[in-house]
């Protein structure tokens, strides 16, 4: 397509002006002409699927910078126009002095795991393995996205409490020293013994946790979330208390939840939800509460608002909306959750049409496109 060793007899201001319609066709160079003729072919190929827009433009800019423009695929090419005929020819020049790149959402969280133990040493996780020594009580295995407690016995009926923090951004799992496996997602923090003592199993969660307790039918476990107290036996179930009404999911088994001087029991399939001093039952679809567990994401007619917290507190970004119309258009997405913010929003803006997303910093603004209409 396209294949030049110097750019040197490359005009980029005088391709501008072309593309503004300021410069006649003639007044180029063969090398410039080469580069108008690639664009012209590459546009033709915009409206294919696939097309990464980022991706294509990141390798004509590195291999441009290096002194040459080299020969390019058919999704790069399209991806570089894509560029260029949404933003103007500007993005396929050289940056000038002032100018600031089109920032994207693909920006890694910068908090870190912190285990806190109960002997006042605080260790961050989520780097190499580790072996951590809790006095007499247990020994801790922790890698780069879990831990798990093993060994040991208690000192006495009162054991001290060991917090697992998890950042915005970031998600973990831990296995207590029952056995039990815990997953916390981002921005949660769970507080637990590392050695159960008494005839009760007892933790304390806050923000979202998926728990799969080990069946101890002499000492059940109970999990302490906001004002609510959910007591198995053993059972699988999935516990947020992010937004206003406390929610617990049941997936299998049977648990009781109870709040103030409330009751209810859950089959598999149904989830309590407590708000203004209520506790009710309803049932649901799990998997719209657990997805997140197994590396999905999953919205079914969710609102944009909603959505938007989710990714905010799960990407940890900060994201506002410039026209509060917006928050109530609904959604449903389903898949593998992407590495980067930037892909679900662009899967987003896809779904609902007119809508656009800029990126400044760790701050993203969702706006209506001007002359469009959201239904």
């Amino acid at each position: 397509m396209l294949e030049n060793n110097d750019d040197k007899n490359i005009d980029w201001d005088k391709l501008t002006d072309l593309l503004d319609g300021q410069r006649p066709l003639a007044d180029l160079t063969e090398e410039e002409l080469r580069i108008v003729a690639a664009a012209r072919e590459m546009k033709a190929r915009m409206a294919q699927p696939g097309v990464s827009v980022e991706d294509g433009w990141q390798r004509f800019d590195a291999q441009r910078r290096k002194g040459r423009v080299v020969r390019m695929t058919k999704l790069a090419a399209a991806a570089v126009v894509a560029v260029a005929i949404g933003a103007g020819i500007w993005m396929m020049q050289p940056a000038k002095q002032g100018t600031q790149p089109v920032q994207l959402a693909n920006a890694r969280p910068s908090g870190k795991v912190k285990l806190k133990l109960g002997d006042g040493r605080s260790i961050t996780l989520g780097g190499a393995s580790q072996t951590i020594q809790h006095g007499n009580e247990a020994t801790i295995q922790a890698g780069s996205t879990s831990l798990a407690y093993a060994g040991g016995k208690a000192d006495g009926p009162v054991v001290t409490m060991d917090t697992l923090d998890v950042p915005r951004g970031l998600q973990f799992s831990l296995k207590l020293a029952d056995g039990t496996q815990v997953w916390l997602n981002s921005d949660t923090r769970l507080s637990y013994p590392a050695v159960f003592a008494g005839k009760t199993r007892e933790v304390y969660v806050e923000g979202e946790a998926f728990f799969d307790v080990t069946a101890n039918a002499s000492r059940p476990f109970i999990v302490h979330a906001g004002n609510n107290a959910l007591k198995v036996l053993g059972t699988s179930f999935n516990v947020n208390t992010f937004e206003e009404a406390i929610t617990t999911t049941l997936t299998s088994g049977r648990l009781l939840v109870a709040a103030d001087e409330q009751q209810q029991l859950l089959n598999p399939g149904e989830q309590t939800s407590y708000s203004g001093g209520l506790l009710g039952k309803q049932t649901v679809d799990t998997h719209i509460y657990t997805a997140w567990k197994d590396g999905d994401l999953f919205f079914e007619d969710a609102t944009l608002l909603d959505i938007s917290r989710y990714l905010a507190r799960n990407y940890d970004y900060n994201i506002e909306f410039t026209d509060t119309s917006l928050k109530s258009l609904k959604l449903t997405l389903d898949l593998r959750r992407p590495a980067d913010l930037q892909d679900a929003l662009e899967l987003i803006q896809k779904g609902l049409g007119n809508i656009s997303f800029s990126v400044h910093n760790k701050t993203v603004q969702i706006s209506k496109l001007s002359g469009g209409k959201n239904q």
